[in-house]
């Protein structure tokens, strides 16, 4: 008999290998939570991709393909000078001296023109009188003057049916248009102005210069009247109440809207930023052209043949005199829409300063003819 080993079998197992190794099945609720928690991560590494992506992109544009947009210069009038591409060095010139040397030039002898000289040539009193009223600039005393003289003359006013301003008779307060002669021809009394003429145009309108000397025809002299800018928008902004507009009072409106560069509308369609030349006619478009405004100035030199200035009344009144014929007695007058001192808002120099700067272009008109004034005065 052979002796042998039995071959082990597969299915037999030592002790050691008789301990089963149990392996776990995960439950359904956890394999939800580990599928949730690689979703997270998938979602965190999308938007950390994303971040990096967009911070490469932006890096990538700081440098801009079009030209870097300049900042707009503190100074208004240079940077009105810029939009409207006038030179910086023209806005160095003086309008008054340029005028000064060309008259030492040509020789006061050679002028014939008694408005450039500011010569007293009259003889007989003026008949004829158109007066550019002007807001907030004592324009209303002057207007008495004149009224006076021609109501005891028994003259003839131009004047619309009722009211007291000369805009379009749809609405005559709202003057936004320069005035025209067609606007006077239904009054009733229409005939006999055109039979007898008119005496005396000195109502608040936007002025055109040919519009009113149609209606007074020749031998009419013109008058008109400025004011210190700052002084003059201060009084406009209370008389009328801007504070009610803009919710704020000057200082703050000079703080917010000037400085701060803010769009400003003008209130009620014509009230607002550089009135004096606004009444004169200039347009909205050209109110803030340096080499527009000059122009106007120089034309305004050839149309009246006296500008006064509120600042230097007595003087000015003495002037008119002397340029309409009227004895210096009818000059007399009251002040009238004057104000008491306690009304008037005194203003911080920080705000004079700001308002000066934006209202250049009035200035421009007033320190023009405030020299001009003072020439008159040493003929």
């Amino acid at each position: 008999m052979t002796m042998y080993s039995p071959l082990p079998q597969e299915d037999s197992a030592s002790p050691s290998q008789g301990r089963q190794i149990l392996t776990r099945t995960p439950s359904p609720h956890v394999n939800r939570k580990l599928s949730t928690i690689r979703n997270w991560w998938l979602v965190l590494i999308i938007f950390v991709t994303s971040l990096l992506l967009m911070s490469l992109s932006l890096t990538s544009h700081q440098a801009p393909t079009h030209p870097a947009i300049k900042p707009i210069p503190e100074n208004h009038q240079l940077a009105d000078a810029i939009f409207h591409k006038v030179a910086p060095k023209n806005l160095e010139m003086d309008l008054h001296e340029e005028k000064t040397r060309k008259l030492l030039t040509e020789g006061d002898q050679h002028t014939d023109n008694p408005k450039q000289l500011g010569l007293r040539s009259c003889s007989d009193p003026v008949s004829k009188v158109g007066f550019m009223k002007t807001h907030k600039t004592a324009s209303s005393t002057v207007q008495n003057i004149l009224f006076r003289y021609g109501l005891n003359s028994d003259w003839n006013f131009v004047m619309l049916s009722s009211g007291s301003h000369l805009g379009p008779p749809s609405n005559q307060y709202s003057l936004t248009k320069p005035f025209s002669s067609a606007w006077i021809e239904t009054v009733p009394w229409h005939a006999m102005a055109q039979d007898q003429g008119y005496n005396i145009f000195a109502l608040h309108t936007k002025w055109d210069q040919g519009e009113v000397e149609r209606v007074l025809g020749s031998g009419a002299k013109y008058v008109t009247i400025l004011r210190d800018p700052v002084d003059e928008f201060e009084s406009l902004y209370n008389y009328v109440h801007f504070e009610k507009t803009f919710q704020m009072d000057l200082e703050q409106f000079v703080s917010t809207y000037v400085g701060g560069r803010r769009p400003i509308q003008r209130v009620s369609g014509y009230l607002g930023r550089n009135q004096q030349l606004w009444d004169l006619g200039m347009d909205k478009k050209d109110i803030t052209n340096h080499e527009a405004v000059k122009l106007k100035i120089k034309q305004m030199d050839e149309d009246f043949d006296l500008v006064m200035i509120a600042e230097d009344f007595d003087s000015s009144l003495a002037l008119l005199s002397e340029a309409l014929c009227w004895p210096l007695v009818n000059m007399t007058s009251l002040k009238l829409n004057a104000r008491k001192k306690s009304a008037i808002e005194k203003l911080s120099p920080k705000s004079r300063k700001i308002l000066k700067d934006w209202l250049w272009a009035d200035y421009m008109l007033y320190d023009y003819f405030k020299k001009e004034l003072e020439r008159k005065k040493k003929v």
